[in-house]
Formats: structure tokens, C-alpha cells, sequence
């Protein structure tokens, strides 16, 4: 009998423990995927316009790549997974975007407009994912809102008629746009207004708040109140929209910073932090990173061993926690039922065997 519940008990314990570590090394992305939490904010006062991002996600490895300037399109850095999977990216002329993942919401095919274009081999059959194409393409928030219009909405990658995301631009001249689906299922565009310093967004729709993974949310409200306190262009640095980024970074197994970036558009830079260690920064210059054309190159090799190894530490204790959290409340969960189970059976137990006597 105590055999019997060793087993079921360790049975117990290790399947939850089991599906913890196939989420972690299964997880997939694909061309358009749009995984995670994500705070994603902008913010320009005088001559300084800054753009910050945490990628919240549970797959670990993620790049960097660039695209350098043709004929046709602009100069891009990318940020985002492998397998040609952009999470956002800046331009050459400092326009940037990054995306939030949002619930599933009906987007209007619009057949009747120009079809957008493809990638280039070896991605010829998919057609180029809309920030991607606007990215290669404009260079002013109003650029992107005339390239994202002009397209029928398939490169929106829609899942039966359905996408689960929003875009966030901004530009060098301080101007910015959150692109996303209303109610209606037609394209949104909330622009910064006039008068205010910053635009935000994570996981609720700007356009339609019906649509949302988490409205009110914590992280929007932490980062509008820090973004509030900026008066004048002394208060807008990349200290500041650091510490911002680390106030509202994710620790969660299953969705945790992966990266944060801030990208300087009026100077063509590049801030970037590996898995939520703000003490080491990368700086990268985009024009410097186009001539170097280089493809796939992993984050975590930018930065120094110890910052990788402190990355690495704090999430396999992460992990470490979780499973003893699993195997405790289970042993609890079995030691409970078990004493039920003996107390029920000296109770009937006895019982029956007075009146088998009787007999």
C-alpha cells in the first residue's frame, strides 16, 4: 500500500516538473511570431528622443542581424529570434518599432488594395511581415502610417482572420505611433499628442481595450508615472529610461526579460542589456553595425562572461525554486490525502470488525 503512493506521489511531482522543462527547451517561434509580455516606450523632449523596450519571453536565445541599405530600402538593425524571427529593430534615418503581443482580434483582409510584397529567398514565400517592410521603407511616423494603409492586411501574418499584436514606432523627430486593430477590425493609429513628452504600451489594445492580456496594467501605469516626472531635456537620459526598464522588468519562468534595449534616434545608437543585468551595457553604433553586415549574431555573446553567467544563475535558481515549490506542495498535497485515508480506514476499520464479533 505505502509502495503505491510513493509512486503515485513521485508521479505526481515529476510531471508538472516535466512539462516546466519541455515549455523551456520546446518553445518555437516562427517568421511573425510576437511572443510575451513587452513595455515598450518613447519619450523626446528638445533635441533628445529615446525609445525603450523589454522583450518578455521564455525562449533564451535570441540575436542580432542587420540588413544594409540597397536601392530600394533603408539600412536596419534587427533584435529578435532566430529563424528570421524580427522582434524590432531601428533604421538608419532613427526609425524604430518593437510589438506587443495582444489577445487574438479580427483584421479586415482589404482585398482591393495593393498585395504586399515577399522576402527574398530563401523567404520568398512569405510575404514581408508589415513593420518589417515599413522599417526598409519610411523614415517619419508618417511614412509608416501611409505604407502600413496602403497594403492589403495579409503580411499582417492574420491567423484565420485574426492577429494578436501591436505595433510601437517612433521617429527622429520625436513623433510616434502605436499601431493596432479596433474594434471594427480596421488599423488604428494612436499617435502621441500634442503636448505630451512620451507614448507607452504593453498589453492591452491603445484602440480597443476590450482587447487585452492585462488592462489596467501595473507595468503601463509604473512607466506613464515615471515618464511624468521628466520636465525638461536634462531629465530624458538612457540612465533614466534604464531605470525604468528595470523597474518593470519580468522574472517569470515563463515570460522574463530577455533583453532590453533603448535606442538613441537622434544619434544612431544602440543601448543593450542582457536578461534584465542593467550593470553592463552594450552601446552599438547603427551605421557601424550596417557596414559590419553581420547576420544571426547571438546577445549574449556581447557581453562579458560574468554578466551571462549572472544572467544564467538567477534563472536556473528561478527553475530550482519552482520545482521545489511543485514537489512541496505535492508531498503536502499526498501527506494530507494519506492521513485522511488512515484515519478513515482505523475509524471504519474498527467498526466493522466489532460487528463481525457481534456475528
Amino acid at each position: 500500500m505505502k509502495k503505491k503512493i510513493y509512486i503515485s506521489a513521485g508521479i505526481v511531482a515529476f510531471f508538472p516538473i516535466l512539462l516546466v522543462v519541455l515549455s523551456i527547451t520546446k518553445g518555437k517561434t516562427s517568421i511573425n511570431s510576437v511572443p510575451g509580455s513587452c513595455t515598450i516606450f518613447s519619450a523626446s523632449v528638445g533635441e533628445t528622443v529615446l525609445f525603450g523596450n523589454n522583450e518578455d519571453y521564455y525562449e533564451p536565445k535570441t540575436y542580432l542581424w542587420t540588413e544594409p541599405a540597397d536601392s530600394l530600402n533603408y539600412g536596419c538593425v534587427y533584435l529578435g529570434f532566430k529563424e528570421y524571427s524580427h522582434q524590432g529593430g531601428i533604421n538608419e534615418k532613427g526609425l524604430c518599432f518593437d510589438a506587443n503581443a495582444l489577445p487574438e482580434s479580427r483584421i479586415n483582409p482589404h482585398s482591393e488594395l495593393t498585395p504586399p510584397p515577399s522576402y527574398e529567398p530563401p523567404y520568398e514565400n512569405y510575404m514581408i511581415w508589415a513593420p518589417i517592410l515599413i522599417l526598409r521603407k519610411a523614415a517619419s511616423i508618417e511614412e509608416v502610417i501611409e505604407i502600413a494603409s496602403r497594403y492589403q492586411r495579409k503580411n499582417w501574418y492574420p491567423n484565420s482572420g485574426e492577429i494578436s499584436y501591436q505595433l510601437n514606432f517612433a521617429d527622429s523627430k520625436g513623433d510616434a505611433v502605436v499601431i493596432s486593430v479596433d474594434e471594427n477590425g480596421e488599423l488604428a493609429f494612436t499617435r502621441k499628442r500634442k503636448g505630451e513628452n512620451y507614448l507607452i504600451s504593453t498589453n492591452y489594445n491603445k484602440a480597443n481595450l476590450e482587447n487585452a492580456l492585462e488592462y489596467p496594467c501595473r507595468r503601463y501605469e509604473k512607466v506613464e508615472d515615471m515618464l511624468g516626472t521628466i520636465n525638461s531635456e536634462n531629465d530624458l537620459t538612457v540612465d533614466y529610461f534604464k531605470s525604468i526598464l528595470d523597474d518593470v522588468h519580468q522574472k517569470g519562468i515563463f515570460s522574463r526579460t530577455l533583453y532590453s534595449n533603448i535606442y538613441d534616434l537622434k544619434n544612431g545608437l544602440i543601448y543593450l542589456y542582457h536578461q534584465h543585468q542593467f550593470d553592463e551595457v552594450v552601446i552599438l553604433n547603427v551605421d557601424e553595425e550596417l557596414a559590419k553586415a553581420q547576420f544571426n549574431v547571438r546577445i549574449k555573446d556581447l557581453f562579458s562572461q560574468e554578466t551571462v553567467r549572472s544572467a544564467s544563475r538567477e534563472y536556473i535558481w528561478s527553475i530550482v525554486l519552482l520545482c521545489l515549490i511543485i514537489i512541496a506542495g505535492t508531498g503536502s498535497m499526498v501527506a494530507v490525502i494519506y492521513y485522511i485515508k488512515k484515519r478513515n480506514q482505523k475509524k471504519y476499520g474498527c467498526k466493522s470488525s466489532k460487528r463481525l464479533t457481534v456475528v
